[in-house]
């Protein structure tokens, strides 16, 4: 089954796509170059984060999956990390935009468990099965 492609992921694999011409081009061979422009593109089509490793971008990985270990220089890295933070914020906030909004109800019996200093906390609400 394919995968529903939105508008905001085009104009976002675009935008990915316009900074590895630009940022990342002059930096590698053209076959690294396409490697790399694809997997960032990939990660955006099948909405994946990009390798990480104790909360970084783990370039090691990426440089393994594109064939591209001997150009993994530091100015590449300084380069595509802007890149690599805008994929991982943009993921962010396709997830935020599709979880669910909790209801008025869940909102105002989240709003009855705060606590306030100084005051008792209200009994919870016991639900009852019904018999069938």
């Amino acid at each position: 089954m394919p995968i529903k492609k939105s508008s905001a992921s085009d104009v976002f694999q675009r935008k990915i796509s316009d900074f590895c011409d630009m940022r990342l081009q002059p930096l590698l061979q053209p076959r690294s170059f396409e490697n790399i422009k694809g997997f960032m593109i990939g990660l955006i089509v099948f909405q994946s984060r990009p390798p990480l490793r104790a909360g970084r971008v783990d370039f090691q990985e990426i440089a393994s999956l594109c064939g591209m270990d001997e150009e993994m220089s530091p100015e590449f890295k300084r380069a595509a990390q802007p890149g690599f933070d805008a994929i991982l914020r943009w993921l962010g906030a396709t997830k935020t935009n599709t979880t669910h909004i909790p209801s008025a109800a869940s909102r105002a019996a989240a709003k009855t468990t705060l606590r306030v200093p100084g005051k008792a906390m209200p009994a919870p609400l016991e639900r009852r099965a019904l018999a069938s």
